[in-house]
């Protein structure tokens, strides 16, 4: 009965081994020219300023949440089908009913979020809100911080630094 997981656990152990070893012969052959413009912290090209602390509306983790629920209940698909194709054909008309109807659940609780209005990522959309203008309007736009910063101005020492091969 174990000696069928031997494979999985040699595979495993050989892909901690090619791991470990790539990361180990790139921390020791790799080139290190550390300069301060390559120690700051990259985001996306843009010059990383204001809080990392940054609110999220509740809309974003709704459809996040959404999205790994019903990512989950499709991973349910693919032992359903193994175990499908492995059954005798009296069993399968049952199998299959049993799916479908499992489908159809998500696909009702799909058509409930859209008819509610969770996945609509746009609030200027949102015709059913119960909000009044008002409300809406003291409510402060998600800012990155680098809005109205402008093009990005390097030092004279930096531009130096990448003309010299960094």
């Amino acid at each position: 009965m174990l000696a069928s997981y031997v494979p999985v656990l040699v595979m495993m152990f050989l892909a901690a081994i090619v791991a470990t070893a790539m990361i180990a012969m790139s921390a020791l052959l790799g080139p290190r020219k550390p300069t301060r413009h390559k120690q700051e912290p990259y985001e996306c090209g843009m010059a990383p300023v204001g809080s990392a602390r940054e609110r999220f509306p509740v809309r974003f983790y709704l459809i996040a949440m959404f999205f790994i629920i019903f990512d989950i209940e499709v991973v349910f698909l693919y032992p359903w089908a193994v175990t499908f194709r492995g059954t005798d054909d009296a069993m399968q008309p049952f199998l299959f009913a049993q799916m479908a109807v499992f489908v159809g659940i998500l696909f009702i609780g799909y058509l409930y979020l859209l008819g509610k209005g969770a996945l609509n990522w746009d609030d200027s959309e949102d015709k059913t809100s119960r909000a009044s203008a008002e409300v809406r309007a003291r409510r402060m736009p998600i800012r990155f911080g680098n809005e109205a910063s402008g093009p990005v101005k390097l030092p004279e020492a930096g531009l130096q630094a990448k003309g010299e091969g960094a």
